[in-house]
């Protein structure tokens, strides 16, 4: 389903004894045919740092107050991370989860409301824009609309152009260059914006009932709050996350659906049967069972963050391997998940292999990463992604227009090589 070869990013995970190892260890691609026993021993606290995270985390988008404040530097901040998690988890419980879900309908009627039968749609673009709404509304409340057209476009800008920023050399983001120009204004843009709101809340003594607010009020198990740039590193986590990430799953969601008729006809009943032929509510959410098994196995096939990043803190080994501390090890997701050992035919598009009791092996499958540091906003990533398929799919069918497989661009994301475009027909 996707083509690869050795010369591109996943092709040399693909290939047969892949275990890379770097000048003075540094770097690491661990050969996959060993995983998942190998797993378990990378969710170790010894391999604690995010590599991804930190990547992103320093590219120059988190001064967001003056040089002089108490900044917790990268390491401290993952210490810090563990005692914020489970304050940070109860924002997405079930009573906000509903909350976020009414705002996720109202995003895609939004722009659904646009689409006419037999337009011709760049999916990924209409998905981008789905899921930027919805993370601005949701974090933000009236203050981020997406009728804000200054913050809509500096996260385009910031979030489409990631991947480049994050695997250029640094230097390439100071020269003149209109691409490096164009991403460092709406960087600058966005900081602005996310430090105004902050500190115009604080101001105001009141957090307010979105997830802005909610982080305000958060505490840890010392009574701490977050300061500024805690914040300010979560809202950026949240982007990633709830942005990029779920707009790629219903991209390829999408397209995996037109490129099977029979099952987008079995989803597109369900929903009837679970809404009665009325509107998509956010209770409908757990009955959509189906459609929850397409979204799980267009992750499993397109895994949107397609590789892992861990940092080893010790000295240790992987099996017979020897790891040095300090060394950044990578896993490739996308092999894991169309490993034959754990999923049969794994090149198939098979939803139904999420359905009944099939219990599933655990290190097998992590679209959203996995162990303590598994993507806290999965739940919100799923739902947004549940929904939105099936709210395209009650009104629409999707038709493919070039007969062309749709080829990978894996870099940090693994995003669609050309445009997938889609035609939507009338049900």
């Amino acid at each position: 389903m996707v083509a690869a070869n050795a010369r591109t990013a996943i092709g040399f995970s693909l290939s047969p004894g892949n275990a890379h190892d770097a000048p003075e260890g540094r770097e690491l691609l661990w050969e996959l045919p060993r995983m998942p026993e190998g797993l378990p021993i990378l969710m170790d606290r010894a391999y604690e740092g995010d590599v991804t995270r930190q990547l992103v985390l320093d590219l120059g988008m988190v001064p967001v107050v003056p040089p002089k404040s108490n900044r917790i530097e990268p390491w401290d901040y993952d210490r810090a991370l563990y005692k914020k998690r489970n304050e940070i988890e109860r924002l997405f419980q079930h009573s906000a989860m509903t909350n976020y879900a009414s705002i996720m309908l109202k995003c895609i009627s939004r722009l659904l409301s646009e689409w006419r039968v037999g337009d011709v749609r760049d999916i990924h673009a209409d998905m981008m824009r789905y899921t930027r709404e919805t993370i601005c509304s949701v974090l933000f409340g009236g203050e981020f609309t997406p009728n804000n057209v200054e913050i809509g476009n500096a996260v385009s800008v910031v979030f489409g152009d990631l991947r480049a920023e994050i695997l250029y050399p640094p230097i390439w983001r100071r020269l003149p260059l209109a691409r490096s120009i164009r991403w460092n204004r709406a960087v600058k843009r966005l900081n602005r914006s996310i430090r105004e709101t902050v500190r115009a809340r604080r101001d105001s003594g009141e957090p307010g009932i979105d997830l802005l607010g909610s982080l305000l009020r958060a505490r840890d198990s010392d009574g701490h709050s977050m300061s500024d740039e805690q914040l300010h590193d979560e809202i950026m986590t949240f982007f990633l996350a709830g942005h990029e990430t779920a707009a790629l799953s219903l991209t390829w969601a999408a397209y995996l659906l037109a490129t099977h008729p029979e099952t987008q006809e079995q989803a597109a009943k369900e929903i009837s049967v679970v809404t009665e032929g009325g509107e998509i509510r956010a209770e409908h959410y757990p009955q959509l069972r189906f459609v929850t098994a397409v979204a799980k196995e267009a992750l499993r096939l397109y895994p949107p963050v397609w590789s892992l990043g861990r940092k080893t803190t010790k000295h240790g080994s992987l099996g017979s391997l020897p790891v040095s501390k300090g060394t950044d090890l990578w896993l490739c997701l996308h092999r894991l998940h169309r490993d034959p050992r754990w999923y049969p035919e794994p090149e198939r598009f098979s939803p139904q292999r999420w359905l009944g009791n099939q219990l599933q092996r655990r290190f097998t499958y992590a679209p959203f990463g996995i162990g303590p540091r598994v993507c806290i906003g999965q739940h919100f990533a799923m739902a947004e992604t549940v929904l939105g398929l099936a709210s395209m799919l009650r009104q629409f069918r999707f038709l493919l227009v070039s007969s062309a497989p749709a080829e990978v661009n894996a870099w940090i994301s693994l995003r669609p090589k050309e445009r997938i475009e889609l035609r939507v027909e009338q049900v």
